[in-house]
Parts: C-alpha cells; structure tokens; sequence
C-alpha cells in the first residue's frame, strides 16, 4: 500500500459513520492493512501532535486501535 492510498483509506475510515461501516471497511481491507499502513497512520497521529491538534490525533490513534482490535476479531 502506498503513502496515498494509506491515506485516502485512512479519511474514509474516519468518515464512517458508525462502527458497523468501519468493521466492514477493516474486513474489506484486511489484505491491504500492512506495515506501510499503520507507519502512515502513525506518522499522521504525530503530524497532528505537532500541529497541536491534540483532539484530533487522539481520534486517530483511537482509530487504529479500534481496528487492531477487530482485525484481530474477524
């Protein structure tokens, strides 16, 4: 996966509208969820801890947590 693709994946996961929509956007992505993918979304967490956007970096880490829990469910 690339940088951009990590990315766009990454907005689209965030966008989901409740936690039904983002498991099935992890159960269909499973394949692509490899290292690059969550070096991009952490390398972003800290992009906005940086940019002192504290709220938003939480909700993003908060992100990839809620999905390691369930690709380890599914």
């Amino acid at each position: 996966m690339t940088n951009q693709e990590a990315l766009a994946l990454i907005r689209q996961m965030l966008r989901a509208p409740n936690e039904e929509e983002l498991a099935r956007l992890v159960a269909s992505s499973l394949p692509h969820l490899d290292g690059n993918f969550y070096y991009v979304l952490n390398l972003s967490v800290e992009q906005l801890q940086r940019e002192g956007k504290k709220q938003a970096a939480e909700a993003l880490r908060g992100l990839g947590d809620k999905m390691l829990r369930m690709k380890t469910l599914i």
